[in-house]
């Protein structure tokens, strides 16, 4: 392929925890260009396909094997380099800044000149430099994939920010137009972008439902689409009401944090890719706050 691509990476100082939120400052964060780490330095490539496994049960005296499930499991991502170098000891400086970046004790979110608002939180896996001739290396850097995707902002950003490339970016079809993701009472017709279900029992998908004036009585979240409830009963103590509940996953707690899990029945909830028909009762309105997962970029 002749077609030039660029990879730009974030290193992300929190550390070796996936669950922490990626780019808080959206707006603010800088992201560097891999090529610009050291001059000289070249993207040759990047290399990454999704890994699933699939689990099988097998019954006695019974031919073949029953499916259960499958899972997407950690990836690999390699970036593939070639770095110039004038002499020896140039090598080994450029050898050192490379090694000092991506040997970080970091997280790192990276993203692609072919769909930027998609990315991945990768940690690097290997980094062997040799020089391949008198002036040249060829290295690849090896990253994982913890979670195995790749995934957008959330949607709070995405609808903030929304425009033609972005549209674009997450196949999103042209009857979108300028997308929602407000709730309100009663039947509510929603877009989910990418290529796998979210599951709020998941615990590294962040999935955030806020409820506004949400009744002490009950609410209900009904997704028609893969049939599957948010639900509540009453609240027994009147000093743990507020006019804004969040579902942080299956997690319900009022807007100080104070956890309410006691009256909520909820076991799962599922969003499919695509369009969602989204039942809202119990409450005057809300805002469904996700990220979406694609298999690759």
């Amino acid at each position: 392929m002749s077609e030039k691509i660029q990879v730009n990476a974030y290193r992300d100082w929190t550390g070796l925890n996936m669950t922490n939120s990626y780019r808080k400052d959206h707006d603010t964060v800088n992201l560097t260009n891999v090529e610009d780490v050291v001059p000289d330095l070249h993207l040759l490539d990047i290399i990454t396909d999704p890994t699933i496994q699939n689990t099988y049960s097998n019954d006695a005296g019974i031919d073949g094997s029953r499916f259960e499930y499958n899972a997407l499991e950690k990836t690999t991502i390699t970036l593939k380099f070639y770095l110039e170098f004038s002499d020896y000891r140039d090598f080994l400086n450029k050898k050192h800044d490379i090694q000092a970046y991506w040997a970080a004790k970091a997280k790192f979110s990276i993203q692609t000149s072919y769909h930027p608002y998609i990315h991945a939180a990768c940690y690097l896996n290997k980094l062997e430099m040799k020089p391949t001739s008198d002036h040249i290396c060829l290295f690849d850097i090896v990253l994982d994939n913890a979670f195995g995707m790749w995934f957008t902002d959330s949607t709070s950003f995405l609808q903030k920010n929304w425009d033609a490339n972005m549209m674009r970016d997450l196949r999103a079809p042209t009857s979108l137009r300028k997308p929602s993701w407000d709730l309100h009472s009663g039947l509510n017709k929603v877009w989910i972008g990418g290529d796998v279900m979210s599951q709020f029992t998941n615990p590294v998908m962040n999935c955030t439902i806020r409820l506004d004036n949400p009744s002490n009585d009950s609410t209900r979240i009904y997704n028609k689409t893969t049939n599957t409830v948010l639900e509540t009963h009453g609240i027994t103590n009147s000093g743990n009401t507020s006019n804004t509940w969040y579902w942080n996953n299956l997690n319900l707690t009022l807007d100080s944090g104070l956890p309410i899990n006691d009256i909520s029945n909820a076991t799962d909830f599922w969003l499919d890719p695509g369009w969602n028909e989204i039942e809202l009762s119990g409450a005057s309105g809300g805002y469904l706050d996700v990220r979406f997962y694609y298999t690759n970029f």
